[in-house]
């Protein structure tokens, strides 16, 4: 299986494309700066540009048989990176008649707002998080209406640690158990989008997670 990766340099996006490798996929991603996935085992295939590229995002998807998008931006950003970079994701699939995408969100967005704990929704959210929720909605409303075989993940906010695959999920039509701790492991996140390349459970549903 080829899978083309969007956001491979940061937090998830670096342990998506090491545990895919780990489990023999190729990988084709789409990167800046080269130079921070060298370490990166044989079976990587780098494309060099960014998101803005129409050519590069192409030559990225052409040939995969499945896309993660994981792209992340500062918090406080206002450029709709996410949405407008994964628009042209899903342009460059039609045109390579590549199907699935697995797009990394964020518990909080969309109708999972009433999912997350009062310190997040009342102060947290409306002070620090407003533009972040706002391009990831609008990113999901990019996917949602792509007309591909969709997954939308929604993790909870991220910490450090190994993958434990001691994690929860469900769709965000569904609470999450109030005993969850509702942070989750960076390698965990990863863990889940791979289960998504070939798992129909969340197909065209956006799925929450949380350790």
């Amino acid at each position: 299986m080829r899978i083309a990766v969007f956001g491979s340099t940061g937090g998830v996006g670096r342990h998506f494309v090491a545990q895919a490798l780990e489990k023999g996929m190729a990988v084709t991603a789409l990167v800046r700066s080269p130079g921070k996935l060298a370490d990166l085992p044989r079976g990587l295939t780098l494309v060099p540009g960014d998101i803005s590229d129409e050519e590069a995002v192409f030559h990225t998807v052409a040939g995969a048989n499945a896309v993660v998008c994981a792209l992340g931006a500062p918090l406080q950003d206002k450029s709709g990176i996410r949405a407008t970079g994964t628009a042209r994701i899903i342009r460059a699939m039609k045109e390579a008649s590549v199907e699935r995408l697995v797009c990394l969100s964020s518990i909080g967005a969309g109708d999972s707002y009433p999912l997350i704990p009062p310190l997040y929704k009342y102060l947290l959210g409306p002070l620090m998080m407003e533009h972040m929720f706002a391009d990831h909605e609008a990113q999901e409303a990019e996917v949602a209406a792509s007309g591909l075989n969709w997954i939308i993940a929604r993790p909870g906010p991220y910490r450090d640690g190994d993958r434990t695959g001691a994690y929860a999920h469900g769709p965000s039509s569904v609470a999450p158990d109030r005993n969850l701790k509702f942070r989750i492991n960076r390698a965990d996140v990863a863990d889940f989008l791979i289960r998504q390349l070939s798992d129909d459970t969340y197909l065209h549903k956006p799925a929450w997670l949380s350790s």
